[in-house]
């Protein structure tokens, strides 16, 4: 599937985000992202529009006060597409037990190893 957007860091942590963790509303893409909500949401609408994700509305108000979520999951296509991106640009899958998700500066000793 040819990617019809540049891909960023960015775009690639929301990816792992959703590899970890399945079904996700917007805040919580942001926090398993470590990006702010400024950032994630128009990732969220690119990826949306391109057919790598889907939305649904929250049925209900759990809480008084609180707006509605919108929760987010990948289509069968974004998916694939999702994890061989993430593959490819970075070397290896998000693991469920580490969180999904490494820190930047963490992946990149990690990819360099002893090299300093």
């Amino acid at each position: 599937m040819k990617q019809p957007f540049r891909i960023t860091s960015a775009m690639l942590d929301v990816m792992e985000a959703f590899l970890t963790s399945g079904e996700l509303h917007g805040f919580a893409v942001a926090r398993a992202a470590g990006r702010p909500t400024g950032s994630v949401y128009p990732i969220l609408a690119r990826l949306e529009q391109a057919g790598w994700l889907e939305s649904r509305w929250e049925d209900e108000h759990p809480k008084e006060g609180r707006p509605r979520r919108r929760f987010y999951s990948l289509t069968s296509d974004g998916a694939a597409a999702s994890r061989a991106t993430v593959l490819e640009r970075r070397g290896e899958l998000p693991s469920a037990r580490s969180g999904g998700r490494l820190r930047p500066a963490l992946r990149l000793m990690l990819r360099w190893g002893n090299a300093w």
